[in-house]
């Protein structure tokens, strides 16, 4: 595993790979888009099983903005809004595939929660994708109606009144001394019943910086993820692969029957897993994707 930093659209961007996405002799990549917060150290466990199941160079990358990159300064949000909000995450996902990720390479892309969103506006928008697209994953994918779910509705009903608040305690708490900061982060490992690796991966996520961006971007979500987006649908690649929980409060079951009654073609798999899978079920999820994927790797050899 490698932590990568480049400038992605113009904002400093981290990536985690596994092998060489970037110069692969036009082997095959896999790229996975994450969910909001887009903080890609919480993707370890699944790039590392699905690079260990396929074989095959393994790009996570997570949403501009919301990782601090080391010894650089974090990029502020106003002013600067077309990078952070939807429309600029795309395109920084565009500007990954277009001119990082090795040209000679097909692409078997993944989508978590909002970054299923990410890959059908590609796809509708960027006909180079449909070429290069191999297959596709979108995993709780949250692509319709996000505002009128049951975690949309508290996020606009009692997040968004309390913006202002919920920042200034994102910023008191990281104006506290380290010892006493550290220990909220261990007690709520230990309520949560997650292991101690997650303690840096915390650390960033309660950022200051990071939680401005998180919020703003979510609250684009609420407001633009509307209907289906069924040009983009579509377009994609009739090896595409969806899977929605049972017990998802961003992406409940009857959103999977909209999507089905647009492209009855799809492949769909209902589990009993949560909408955040990365906490708890990375491997888990790993496998199902790269069952799907490796039937469709290509025969070019890195």
């Amino acid at each position: 595993m490698n932590n990568v930093y480049k400038v992605i659209n113009n904002v400093p961007t981290h990536l985690i790979t596994w092998g060489n996405p970037f110069d692969c002799n036009g082997q095959d990549v896999i790229v996975c888009i994450t969910g909001n917060p887009g903080i890609t150290d919480f993707y370890i466990e699944f790039g590392t099983e699905l690079h260990e199941l396929t074989s095959l160079p393994v790009c996570v990358i997570g949403h501009a903005g919301h990782e601090e990159i080391p010894e650089q300064k974090s990029p502020k949000l106003k002013g600067q809004e077309h990078l952070f909000n939807l429309k600029g995450q795309v395109e920084h996902k565009l500007d990954l595939l277009r001119n990082h990720i090795d040209k000679n390479s097909k692409v078997h892309m993944i989508g978590h929660s909002i970054g299923a969103w990410m890959i059908i506006e590609l796809v509708h928008k960027n006909d180079f994708m449909q070429t290069n697209i191999l297959t596709t994953n979108l995993m709780f994918p949250t692509i319709q109606k996000m505002a009128e779910s049951k975690n949309g509705i508290f996020l606009n009903t009692f997040v968004r009144p309390l913006h202002s608040i919920i920042l200034f305690c994102a910023f008191f708490v990281n104006m506290l001394p380290v010892i006493v900061f550290n220990f909220f982060i261990f007690c709520y490992l230990k309520i949560q019943g997650f292991p101690s690796k997650y303690f840096t991966r915390i650390q960033k996520f309660l950022n200051h910086n990071a939680v401005e961006k998180v919020l703003f971007l979510a609250y684009d979500e609420m407001d633009t993820v509307l209907k289906l987006n069924i040009d983009g649908i579509e377009k994609l690649c009739p090896q595409t692969n969806v899977i929605y929980s049972m017990r998802d409060n961003w992406a409940p079951l009857n959103y999977m029957k909209d999507l089905k009654n647009v492209k009855p073609s799809l492949q769909m798999k209902e589990v009993n897993i949560s909408h955040a899978f990365v906490l708890k079920s990375s491997e888990r999820v790993a496998n199902m994707v790269s069952e799907y994927i490796k039937p469709n790797i290509s025969l070019v050899k890195g």
